[in-house]
């Protein structure tokens, strides 16, 4: 009987051996995302851009199980580049100053000016009338259009003449229609002599990679003393960081678990490594602050990767931090009424790039997410001419089709609901051994005849 038991454990761990094996990754069938792939016209030579449903099904740790398969299911050479959403190129961009005009007391109204003097160490209190617009006009500010701006804005710097020897502190705003202005930044700015330009220390003033997307800037000064001269301000310079390999690629998720009303939960059968999450509430909550936790098996803790705060109508994911894991929690703040429904999550990644040289027969296959898979990437210096490696980014672009309607990424069942192969087999392994050692306790204390 013992016997019998120990050759039944061998048997289920070799059927659990025999599940685990490695796919044969030279067979486009054994990946789980597959799409067509048109070159553009051209130089064989080209890059093929990652879409998000096929780095949802990369498996490898070092993103490597993807290739790309001609009519005859021979893989092409490829290499990989890597583009991270957050590497921004600096660049300038120079904008004409339009003046806001008004007279010189168009900010005052009619009423009482309180003015207290001093004679000989008495003080007096004198109030006279002031009336609106009783000045010249004048230059009350400068306008700066900048609807047209897409990248995040730095810095402004200003091409601008103002009085020698007197600090002046300069105001920048935005607004989308020329009433409601918010306060980006602002700075004062001192000049030396009137034969000096420029001003004393850093010019620029931060503006945090705001957002001027279809907005105007307003520029305003002022002073703690009467200006000895007139402030002109002919333009200004705008640092703009230019993102380099675009927008994070993004794909929604299926509902995810709602454990209560503090407790999302949701899985998938591999390890992903997303560089945010997108959480868009579905039931009106207003404001949400959460923490997200990750893990790869039930019997491992929870490790934070990420925290921030969900809004209503906001578009901005929440940052991970962290290797790739298969479960993901997210916890609501307590301080909150959580979620009354569950919400609408979409995943980003990091953006991949190949580099691919499309010698084989049309038509052409991409393939992602094939477990065990070989690194098989080329080195960029093996795949581009030398005179070609530092234009790169002039390459053609292939086309990569994707389905009509919007991927929605599956998720898998949680080990809370159901028992999972692995689970079957440990209990399997357990109860047998259980067996076999009760077996033997037995046959040990039997009495003999």
């Amino acid at each position: 009987m013992i016997r019998w038991t120990m050759i039944a454990v061998a048997a289920a761990t070799l059927a659990g051996c025999n599940q685990q094996a490695a796919q044969d990754s030279a067979q486009p069938d054994v990946y789980s995302v597959r799409l067509g792939v048109t070159p553009a016209p051209g130089a064989p030579l080209q890059r093929v851009g990652l879409p998000a449903v096929a780095l949802a099904a990369l498996t490898a740790p070092d993103r490597s199980d993807v290739r790309i398969f001609d009519a005859t299911g021979a893989a092409l050479p490829i290499a990989a580049t890597l583009a991270p959403a957050g590497t921004a190129e600096l660049r300038s961009t120079t904008l004409e100053a339009l003046p806001i005009l008004g007279t010189g007391g168009a900010l005052r109204t009619r009423g009482a000016e309180v003015v207290v003097e001093e004679f000989g160490g008495a003080r007096v209190v004198r109030m006279t009338e002031t009336k609106a617009g009783e000045a010249e006009p004048a230059v009350l500010g400068v306008l700066l259009d900048t609807r047209t701006i897409a990248d995040p804005v730095r810095s402004l710097r200003l091409n601008a003449l103002w009085p020698a020897q007197q600090p002046v502190r300069f105001t920048v705003e935005s607004s989308a229609d020329l009433q409601d202005w918010t306060p980006l930044g602002g700075r004062v700015l001192y000049r030396k002599s009137a034969d000096i330009g420029g001003a004393i220390g850093a010019e620029d003033i931060d503006l945090g990679e705001a957002d001027l997307h279809r907005r105007y800037l307003r520029i305003r000064w002022t002073s703690p003393s009467k200006l000895l001269g007139p402030v002109r301000i002919e333009g200004a310079t705008l640092i703009v960081a230019h993102r380099i390999g675009g927008d994070r690629p993004a794909i929604m998720i299926a509902t995810p678990r709602r454990t209560h009303a503090h407790e999302l939960r949701f899985g998938f059968g591999h390890p992903v490594a997303p560089a945010g999450l997108r959480i868009s509430p579905a039931a009106g909550e207003m404001l949400v602050p959460v923490r997200i936790f990750g893990r790869n098996a039930p019997d491992q803790d929870w490790i934070s990767i990420g925290a921030g705060v969900v809004r209503a109508g906001g578009m901005e994911p929440v940052a991970l931090d962290g290797p790739p894991f298969s479960d993901y929690r997210i916890e609501a703040d307590r301080r909150t009424a959580g979620f009354a429904a569950p919400p609408r999550i979409a995943l980003s990644f990091e953006p991949m790039e190949l580099l691919a040289l499309f010698s084989g027969r049309p038509p052409y296959t991409l393939a992602a997410g094939a477990r065990g898979a070989e690194n098989r990437f080329l080195a960029i210096e093996e795949l581009v001419p030398g005179d070609r490696l530092g234009k790169v980014e002039a390459l053609p672009t292939a086309s990569v089709q994707l389905p009509a309607a919007a991927p929605i990424l599956a998720l898998a069942k949680g080990d809370d609901d159901r028992f999972s192969q692995r689970k079957a087999l440990l209990w399997g392994l357990l109860l047998l051994g259980v067996t076999a050692l009760a077996l033997m306790v037995w046959k040990l204390w039997k009495p003999g005849k």
